[in-house]
């Protein structure tokens, strides 16, 4: 049987832990198919470990750390203006991508978990846009890759890439989450809209369901509609911590601190200052004790009672920075000014329901939460109320882009979808709506609208079916946090039939 990776060229975006986790065991897998290989390396310390390992052969790296440090010098007098390098990326502005680095256009110098002011000069933005377009150009002269596999679509450099490769025909696919809980899907845009998942949505809507996995959707949806259950990488508020993980929670900055004087500290980017990955004592005590005393303020809030709301919209916040908001939903990051909008847009006698994300408890600050509840119309409710509960009460949700959506999907509540992830626009409650100023007409329409019918039922089985049919279970986040299991060669097989069915699609096609 012929090997259909043999002598195919393969790039790989090797970055930070991912890269240790998943793609360095891709990578070996990758090699020893007879593929060719090439990598883009983020995080200084996994482009050492690129360059010394001894496992995989790459034919060209690229050390995405020096466009990203210092541009001017990575460029070395070559020069694209803005302007040439959207027209050919095929979109009208290079900022919405460039508002996707948060290294450079948030602050976490002035403010635990990044202040909304911008840590580069715009310059230095535009510039870094131009060296990952100079790598992005080299990487297609130099060794014209047939497939491009990511970690995720989470910032400029991974947006550049899908959209110069898409132009070329070249697919760029990365795993995703479905909103199916225990099934991951791949995708192959920013956008998550395209690839198996979404094709097998169309089919079974367009031609009916003559899928084995039907009966199992079914099943899913019925215990979900009888037992809520919470889709994968979902924080779940309210656990006890033991005495020994509270001991361990206070004692973390001391051993931060330690390992700031004990080990090198490589992963420093002079022009950038503190981050997130080179935080010096004074920033770690400053982060810990913040996020006490943010916990301490989100446990003691006095909340608006469930119970007491009469007919709301719920507007979930998100986690920020987030792919899902920055990336899908670039025109709506500002949470506080897009639910100040949407409130002023109700209609009749609803308010706005806003509760925080529970993983976001401990990183907002105090004066983030109270200019949400202190907005005209807007109750801010306690972040520990199950959303089980809330959507059962709830007209409608509006969110940029959320789990939340696809969970209002099973209690039958209409959605308007703010930004583009294309995985919940496939679902029968979400609507698609950018223009806030004829928000009203749009909420009046979906309230008069009933979302029960047979119709509704079977394009939400539709959905489910298509997850069992595309999907594979693994715990993808998990082992991305923690290390190999026994399962790898699931993993393997998920992502080898993927990249041999792309690449046997080789027409151009444009994803965005």
């Amino acid at each position: 049987m012929a090997n259909d990776l043999q002598g195919k060229k393969i790039l790989i975006f090797q970055q930070r832990r991912w890269a240790l986790r998943i793609g360095h065991f891709l990578a070996k897998k990758l090699s020893a198919e007879g593929a060719r290989l090439a990598a883009i390396v983020m995080k200084k310390s996994i482009h050492d470990f690129v360059v010394k390992q001894q496992d995989v052969k790459y034919e060209l790296i690229i050390n995405q750390d020096e466009a990203m440090e210092n541009p001017k010098k990575f460029l070395e007098g070559d020069d694209f203006s803005l302007a040439e390098i959207c027209r050919d990326l095929g979109i009208d502005s290079i900022w919405p991508l460039i508002a996707t680095e948060r290294t450079h256009v948030k602050s976490y110098r002035d403010k635990a978990f990044y202040g909304f002011r911008k840590n580069v000069s715009d310059e230095e933005m535009a510039d870094y846009a131009k060296a990952v377009y100079k790598y992005i150009k080299l990487i297609f002269e130099n060794f014209q890759p047939d497939l491009i596999i990511v970690s995720g679509f989470v910032a400029l450099p991974h947006i550049m890439l899908n959209l110069y490769a898409a132009r070329r025909g070249v697919r760029v696919i990365t795993v995703t989450d479905c909103k199916i809980k225990g099934l991951n899907i791949f995708t192959h845009d920013y956008n998550e809209s395209t690839g198996p998942f979404y094709e097998r949505v169309d089919e079974l809507n367009n031609h009916g369901n003559n899928s084995a996995n039907r009966d199992k959707a079914k099943a899913y949806i019925e215990e979900f509609r009888r037992n809520y259950r919470t889709a994968d990488q979902v924080f779940v508020p309210g656990e006890k911590l033991s005495p020994w993980k509270r001991v361990r929670r206070e004692l973390s900055p001391l051993r931060k601190i330690w390992q700031w004087y004990a080990t090198p500290q490589v992963n420093h980017f002079k022009n950038l200052g503190i981050q997130a990955d080179w935080s010096p004592p004074r920033i770690i005590l400053r982060d810990h004790f913040a996020g006490k005393r943010y916990r301490k303020f989100m446990e003691e809030f006095n909340y608006y009672p469930l119970e007491k709301l009469g007919k709301f919209v719920y507007f979930p916040l998100q986690m920020q920075p987030e792919a899902t908001i920055e990336v899908m939903a670039p025109y709506f990051s500002n949470q506080i000014e897009t639910a100040r909008l949407v409130a002023q847009s109700l209609p009749d006698d609803h308010t706005l329901a806003v509760k925080e994300h529970p993983a976001m408890v401990g990183r907002r600050s105090s004066s983030y939460i109270e200019k949400i509840a202190r907005t005209p119309n807007v109750k801010l409710i306690d972040y520990r109320v199950s959303p089980h509960l809330i959507l059962q009460k709830a007209s409608l949700v509006v969110s940029p882009s959320s789990t939340t959506i696809v969970e209002a999907a099973f209690y039958r509540v209409p959605a308007i979808q703010l930004g583009n992830l294309g995985t919940t626009l496939k679902l029968p409650n979400a609507f698609k709506h950018t223009d806030l100023t004829t928000l009203s007409r749009k909420i009046k329409e979906l309230l008069e609208t009933k979302f029960d019918g047979a119709a509704y039922e079977e394009k939400l089985l539709n959905f489910v079916t298509a997850a069992f049919d595309t999907g594979f279970e693994f715990n993808y986040w998990g082992v991305w946090e923690r290390a190999e299991t026994d399962e790898m060669t699931k993993l393997w097989q998920a992502w080898k039939k993927e990249i041999e069915s792309c690449l046997a699609l080789n027409k151009s096609y444009v994803t965005v």
